[in-house]
C-alpha cells in the first residue's frame, strides 16, 4: 500500500472551509451579543476588529474544549471495525523511495471495505464539501476542529449535532482496495498531531488491529 501525499488543492479547501466555519461562529457570537448589550464603542470597538482573527468560543464551547482536553489519549479511532495506520502525521522520508519525503498534515487509517468514520468526540458539523468526487466533513469541538477526508457518502450535513462515536459516513474504497480515511485534528488554526489524542500507545505503521 503506498501512503496517499497530501495535496496541495485538498489542504488549501481544507484551510478555507475552516476559515469560513470560524467566521460564522463569530458572526453568531457577535449576533448574540449584540443581542444582550450594546456595541462597544471607541477602542473597545477597535480592539475586537484587531482580534477578528482570532477564533473565539462562548462558555460552552469552552466547557466543551475543556472536556475534549480532559479526554486526550482515550477518545476513539475514528473509523470503525478493524484498522491499520499506514500514513503519520508530520514530513518524513517515504521509506524505500531515496530524497522522497511526505508531508502530511493527518494521519492515513486504512480499514476494511464498507468501513465507516464517525466522530472522536461530541460536536457540531461545521461543513460538508466536496474535492475530487469524495466528501469531506469538519466537526467543531469548541475550539477544536476534526477533520474526515475520502469518504464515499456522508449521512450529516452543517449544523448537525454529533455525540463521540456518531457515523459521519462511509469511507471511499480505491480501484485497489484500499479503503483509507485522512484524518486532521486542529485547535482553532494550528494543526495538531491527531496521534496521542485517541491512541498514545499506537505507533504509525506498526499498529494493527484484526485487519
Amino acid at each position: 500500500y503506498e501512503i496517499m501525499p497530501s495535496l496541495v488543492g485538498s489542504e488549501m479547501c481544507i484551510r478555507d472551509r475552516i476559515e469560513a466555519a470560524r467566521k460564522r461562529a463569530e458572526e453568531e457570537r457577535r449576533r448574540k451579543q449584540a443581542q444582550t448589550k450594546k456595541q462597544p464603542a471607541g477602542e473597545s470597538v477597535k480592539k475586537e476588529k484587531e482580534q477578528m482573527d482570532v477564533y473565539k468560543v462562548d462558555d460552552s464551547d469552552r466547557k466543551l474544549s475543556g472536556t475534549f482536553e480532559r479526554n486526550k489519549g482515550r477518545l476513539p479511532i475514528p473509523v470503525t471495525g478493524p484498522y491499520v495506520i499506514v500514513g503519520r502525521y508530520g514530513q518524513y522520508q517515504v521509506e524505500g523511495l531515496k530524497n522522497v519525503r511526505l508531508d502530511n498534515k493527518g494521519i492515513d487509517i486504512k480499514a476494511k471495505s464498507g468501513a465507516m468514520a464517525r466522530t472522536i468526540f461530541d460536536g457540531e458539523v461545521t461543513a460538508v464539501f466536496q474535492y475530487n468526487g469524495l466528501a469531506n466533513v469538519l466537526v467543531r469541538h469548541g475550539s477544536y476542529i476534526s477533520v474526515y477526508c475520502n469518504l464515499e457518502s456522508v449521512i450529516v450535513k452543517q449544523g448537525s449535532q454529533l455525540k463521540t462515536r456518531d457515523v459521519i459516513g462511509q469511507i471511499n474504497t480505491d480501484a485497489d482496495g484500499n479503503t483509507v480515511l485522512h484524518f486532521q485534528l486542529r485547535k482553532e488554526k494550528e494543526k495538531l498531531n491527531p496521534e496521542p489524542v485517541s491512541y498514545t500507545h499506537l505507533r504509525a505503521h506498526e499498529t494493527r488491529h484484526d485487519l
